[in-house]
């Protein structure tokens, strides 16, 4: 919820690799190559002078003597009587080959290889025994997750409509903690989201009807129109101050759970401070109003919930240390608008100004991400687990105690 009591509101494939190419050019390229290269190393060695007396392997270079200063001797290379020794002869064939050689690259290049017709049965080379290659295997299918639907208790007339409220989104990003160079390791709108994400799920499994207020990472209001109809919207804010943006918001939420007739309301969010010390979980009720005494039932249990999930992450407050279940009253939301008594997503009808929720709900405030140990749990799959589980089981609960009538 961070500080937004301060403005009396609720703070409340592996990518496949390319094709293997044609290199079958190469080979006749290779044996043309190495036919210039023979005529080629035959001229060399022909024009060159008898007394450079240096080995192929030898690690003296040419021209250098032995120890002794005399030249190393070497024996002469026999030739073939039938190789051509006419210089003209031997560079005339050389650019011959090469001409050929860049054609034959050039003509498969632009108009593909063609493979002569072999009366001759088919020679098996090297290239025939090395298998083609392999694509990358495609990315192994995912088996379905088990959806199967939790039945419905036979006291059940229908399913319970739940209305979730993941706090923020949008610009608003509720607390952020920030880890180095301003950047956000922690940011309470995404946090909460991806909570309310998980619980969606559970909770249909179990036959449930769900309904979010906000399904991605951005404000309900986010055309910023005077939805609470005083005339007013976040052009009419004095600098600093977010008071008609923040109640057309709100009132946009309110309004998303009422048009759904929502049998529960549940205001999702995560704790911080101006400093580190803060810690723990809450939960905040209004009880003026009709359904008052369901709205601290559901806190209670939501409270016990987190309790007994996060103690089996390992995470136990001394009782010292414990927030509680709180009626809003406590909260001082009145510190600038002596207008408001109460959080506005579960409190009474502010007439012009907020219309109320219709069904019975509670803020829950799951630890401080401003706080270094919550923030490690708040940052674990243990953690986030923890607490959807308990809001899951709260819930569970509370629908328990009382059934939903048929509308």
């Amino acid at each position: 919820m961070s500080d937004w009591r301060k403005d009396n509101f609720p703070r409340p494939r592996a990518r496949l690799p390319l094709d293997a190419e044609d290199w079958s050019w190469h080979e006749d390229r290779t044996s043309s190559q190495r036919e210039s290269d023979l005529n080629n190393r035959t001229a060399l060695d022909r024009e060159a002078p008898r007394a450079e007396n240096y080995r192929p392997g030898s690690s003296r270079p040419p021209g250098t003597k032995s120890k002794s200063g005399r030249p190393v001797p070497r024996m002469p290379k026999s030739r073939p009587e039938t190789q051509v020794r006419s210089k003209g002869m031997t560079l005339a064939g050389t650019l011959l080959i090469l001409g050929l050689t860049v054609l034959a690259f050039a003509g498969g290049k632009l108009f593909g290889r063609v493979e002569e017709p072999s009366t001759s049965p088919p020679v098996e080379t090297v290239a025939q025994t090395v298998p083609a290659p392999q694509l990358a295997a495609a990315a192994p299918e995912l088996k379905p997750v088990d959806e199967t639907r939790i039945a419905l208790p036979a006291t059940f007339e229908r399913p319970p409509i739940v209305c979730l409220d993941p706090g923020h989104g949008g610009e608003d990003r509720g607390f952020a903690r920030f880890f180095e160079n301003g950047i956000p390791a922690m940011e309470e709108s995404m946090l909460v989201l991806e909570q309310a994400w998980d619980l969606e799920a559970r909770l249909q499994q179990r036959g449930y009807k769900v309904v979010m207020t906000r399904e991605t990472d951005t404000a309900v209001n986010v055309d910023g129109r005077d939805v609470n109809g005083d005339g007013r919207t976040a052009a009419h804010d004095a600098p600093r101050s977010n008071r008609n943006k923040n109640l057309d918001e709100l009132q946009s939420r309110i309004n998303v759970c009422n048009t759904a007739d929502a049998d529960l309301l549940v205001s999702m969010h995560v704790n911080g401070y101006s400093t580190g010390g803060p810690h723990g979980f809450e939960t905040w009720f209004t009880r003026e109003r009709p359904f008052g005494d369901r709205n601290a039932v559901f806190a209670t249990l939501a409270y016990a919930h987190l309790k007994e999930q996060l103690a089996k992450a390992d995470y136990v407050l001394p009782a010292e240390d414990e927030r509680g279940v709180l009626p809003d009253t406590t909260a001082d939301v009145q510190m600038e608008h002596s207008l408001f008594r109460h959080f506005i997503m579960t409190g009474p009808e502010v007439p012009g100004v907020v219309t109320a929720s219709k069904m019975p709900g509670a803020i829950v405030e799951a630890l401080f991400a401003s706080n270094d140990g919550d923030a490690a749990v708040l940052s674990t799959p243990e953690g986030r687990n923890a607490i959807v589980t308990a809001y899951e089981h709260a819930i569970v609960e509370y629908f328990e105690r009382y059934p939903p009538e048929a509308k």
